[in-house]
Formats: C-alpha cells, sequence, structure tokens
C-alpha cells in the first residue's frame, strides 16, 4: 500500500522538471533564480534536496554590536567606580548613570535594525538559503520581542541558536531555547523563584512549542512553573554575564510534582523528558513543519506520516526534511502555490529578482514591516499567524509599494539586463508561464515589452504573492 511520504519518482509522462524545481526552491528558500531552477532541473530532485542541506559555519555578528558592547563596558566601568565609593546609588536617577543607560539603550535601539537588515541580506545571498529559512521558521515557532527583551546581542544570540540548529535535533533545540537569555526574559523565567512560580514559559512551552492546547492541564502548568524555578540567568549586573544561563539551587524548587501523570522531584530537563515522551509532541512539531512549508492547512495523514518520522528519528529532523522535500506529496498540485508569501519572503525574493546586490535592507526590513513582519518583533508569544491573514486592502498596497521603490532604484541599482524581453520577466518573477488569458491582458497593458512598468506589473499580480 502506497504511503504519503513515498517520493516523487519522475517519468517521461511526470518528469522533474523547471515547475517542481522552482516549487522545491521557493518553498526551501527566498526567490529562486532562472539559473538555479535549471541546475535543479539538471541535477535532479535527490541531489538537489542533499544539497540544501550544505550549511555554512555560523556567520560573525554586525558591526553595529561593537558600539552596544562599547557602550555597555563604559556603563559597567562608570558603575564599579561608583561602588568603590561605597556610596549609596540610585541607578534610576543618578544622573551620570542615567544618561549611560540611555546611551545603551539607544545602541541596542539600533542594533536590532542592524540585525534585521543583517538578517535579510543572508536570506538573500547565503549558499544555503535553507538554513535562513529554517531560522525564519523558528523565529516564529520559538518567538521573543526585543520589545521585552532590550538586548540586541541577546536577540541574535538566539538567530544564532536557531541557525546552529536549523535541521539539527528539535531536543536539543528545545533544550538550547529554555536556557536562551532573551528567552529566558521574554517569558520571564529568569524571574521564577521558589515559592513564587511564574507560569509564562511553562505555558507557553506546551500551548505553543511542543504539544498544542488540550494535552495538559492547568495543574500541568503550575507543576512546571515550580520544575523550572532556578532556571535563571548568572547575574544582571553586567551585559556578558545577563546573557549567560545559570541553574540556582538555592531558588528551586526540588519538592515532589506531578506533571503529565508522572510524579517526582522534577526540574526543567525531567519536564522537556516527560514532554518528548508525548504523542501529542512530535505531532505538533509536525504540524508546524507542514504548514509552513507544504500547506496552511496540510493533509492530516502527511502530518502524521512526519510526525511517526520524527519519533523514529528521536526528533532529528533533517532526515524528516529530506523525506518530505522528496515525497510525491510535496509536489501534488494542490500544495504547489498554496502558500502566501510572508512579508519577509516576499521583500527578500524581490530583491534577488531585481539583480539588486547592495540594497538598502534598513529601508527594505521598515517596509516589510508596514507588510505586516517586522523582525524580532512578533505581535505575540504566537508570532505571526501567515496565510491570507498576510493579505489585506493595506499590506496590498505595501507590497506594491515596496516592489515599485525597488524597481526605481531608490533602494538599491537594478539589473535592467536581467529582463530582455516580457517572457523573460515572467519566467524570472513568477518561474512559470502565466495563463494565456492572462498574458494576453500583460501584453496588452505593456505593447508586449519588458521595461520596468511591466516589471512592477507583474510583481503587483495575485500570481506573485504566492509560493
Amino acid at each position: 500500500m502506497p504511503g504519503v511520504l513515498d517520493p516523487f519518482v519522475p517519468s517521461s509522462a511526470d518528469p522533474w522538471n523547471a515547475r517542481r524545481a522552482a516549487h522545491l526552491l521557493r518553498r526551501a528558500g527566498f526567490g529562486p533564480l532562472p539559473d538555479e531552477v535549471d541546475r535543479s532541473v539538471a541535477a535532479g530532485c535527490d541531489r538537489t534536496v542533499d544539497a540544501l542541506f550544505a550549511f555554512p559555519a555560523e556567520p560573525a555578528p554586525p558591526a553595529a554590536f561593537d558600539d552596544v558592547r562599547g557602550a555597555e563596558q563604559q556603563l559597567e566601568s562608570t558603575l564599579e567606580t561608583l561602588r568603590a565609593t561605597k556610596q549609596r546609588i540610585d541607578l534610576k536617577t543618578h544622573p551620570e548613570l542615567r544618561d549611560l543607560y540611555q546611551e545603551a539603550g539607544r545602541q541596542h535601539g539600533r542594533a536590532i535594525v542592524a540585525l534585521a537588515a543583517w538578517w535579510m541580506n543572508r536570506m538573500a545571498t547565503s549558499p544555503a538559503p535553507l538554513q535562513e529559512k529554517l531560522v525564519l521558521f523558528w523565529h516564529g515557532h520559538f518567538t521573543s520581542a526585543f520589545a521585552d527583551v532590550h538586548d540586541a546581542i541577546a536577540m541574535f544570540n538566539q538567530n544564532q541558536l536557531f541557525r546552529r540548529n536549523a535541521a539539527g535535533n528539535f531536543a536539543r533545540l528545545l533544550d538550547g531555547v529554555a536556557r536562551d537569555s532573551a528567552m529566558l526574559r521574554y517569558l520571564n523565567n529568569d524571574a521564577n523563584r521558589k515559592g513564587h512560580p511564574n507560569e509564562n514559559w511553562a505555558r507557553e512551552l506546551m500551548e505553543l512549542f511542543t504539544m498544542g492546547i488540550g494535552h495538559y492541564t492547568e495543574d500541568d502548568v503550575k507543576e512546571s512553573a515550580r520544575a523550572w524555578t532556578g532556571w535563571t540567568l548568572r547575574d544582571y549586573r553586567t551585559g556578558v554575564d545577563r546573557r549567560v544561563f545559570d541553574f540556582k539551587p538555592m531558588i528551586h524548587d526540588g519538592g515532589p510534582k506531578v506533571f503529565l501523570g508522572q510524579a517526582g522531584p522534577w526540574d526543567g530537563t525531567d519536564i522537556m523528558r516527560i514532554i518528548l515522551a508525548q504523542e501529542a509532541t512530535p505531532r505538533w512539531v509536525a504540524g508546524k513543519l507542514a504548514a509552513f512549508f507544504v500547506s496552511p492547512t496540510p493533509d492530516p495523514a502527511l502530518v502524521d506520516a512526519m510526525a511517526r518520522q520524527l519519533r523514529a528519528s528521536a526528533y532529528d529532523l533533517t532526515p524528516v526534511l529530506k523525506t518530505l522535500f522528496r515525497s510525491g506529496a510535496f509536489y501534488r498540485p494542490d500544495a504547489m502555490l498554496a502558500q502566501v508569501k510572508g512579508p519577509v519572503e516576499f521583500a527578500v525574493g524581490a530583491v534577488r529578482h531585481l539583480g539588486i546586490n547592495a540594497p538598502d535592507w534598513v529601508r527594505v526590513y521598515q517596509a516589510a514591516g508596514a507588510m505586516g513582519q517586522r523582525l524580532f518583533f512578533p505581535p505575540t508569544v504566537a508570532g505571526w499567524h501567515g496565510g491570507t491573514s498576510w493579505i489585506n486592502a493595506g499590506t496590498i498596497f505595501a507590497r506594491t509599494d515596496l516592489a515599485a521603490g525597488l524597481i526605481s532604484g531608490r533602494l538599491g541599482p537594478v539589473d535592467d539586463g536581467v529582463f530582455p524581453t516580457l517572457d523573460a520577466a515572467v519566467t524570472r518573477l513568477l518561474a512559470r508561464p502565466l495563463a494565456p488569458h492572462r498574458h494576453g491582458t500583460l501584453a496588452l497593458a505593456t505593447g508586449g515589452h519588458s521595461s520596468r512598468t511591466a516589471v512592477h506589473l507583474v510583481m503587483s499580480m495575485p500570481e506573485y504573492l504566492v509560493a
């Protein structure tokens, strides 16, 4: 009996062609270009999928972080000097400290914008676009917001955590997130202590990150919160130490707990172990991956098959993703062009399609925010809902406005040579032909010629909004 994850087998009647190659490269990256599609067609499905997982080493942080560290070091040096006088110091009202705190805050504010621009540039230029696509997925899954964390370096460290574990082991990634300084501060587990348990992390861990509503009780949330007491940060007094995880036994509740039906003196490590053993967990993770890479409403049988493989692989993600990208289900007609491009995906793909080598990424980032997705500022702990929620009258205008700004050259020089004809423009932007009546309407509107106006028309079409 055939399985839902059985591989796609090309044949003369059903070949591996540009349409399927472009579909894979769109879902696993950002705005594939014609030469990339051609190479994928020549390589075949299996070799293309394998090449997607060749991830490079971790990149260095943006240069703006040097200014952040300089401001923090000046603040810490001044604090040390004042403490040496053994005078009573009010950190909020002391004039010198107040100015230094404000300057450090300004530098973090500048650095988070620089970080977002740096990351969008990596999406556009990385030799491993799937790695950055997965970082974007985890950024929307394990959300943390700069507006609550107020630390650009902590946000960068979390971004690197997602990059290191992009297609690695989910259990290892979960453990890293539980110890991540941005997450500890975002969901307040840094303040979770014996006698005063904070339930934020304990609740979202189950509701959004691992199992979903309906698989735990309020008592499980309370017992889990007790188990996570003492999982905190080393020291708030220095920039470095407030980004280092520390388990502090003195504020940990080591008493007996009952969590998901299991009794013991559990701590956070035990909670993760118990959660990962639940049947709901691999299905929840598989469902999120399927909704991101396949369809907003994936086939339940596909999700079940991915969940079984995820459990069988002890939560290793690469085998599951490779199987998915090679499966016939991934290339079904109802899966192709079923996703609405998110604002960041739209913006990065547009930069690539227009051949802009050095865009003004800060303004592109701001435009993506106007379209509804501001990196490092998710609207809620649930992240962005995606799908058709990306599209409304305001965001459609913002998309066409960004396209116009890019095409005009205001955000970076456009390579007009990549659009020699109208058909070449359609192929580059859509990686597929338009329906005859749509092509006829476009040809009539443009006189059959390629121009920046013709390119803007194509980028404003519904066909360009889907991936």
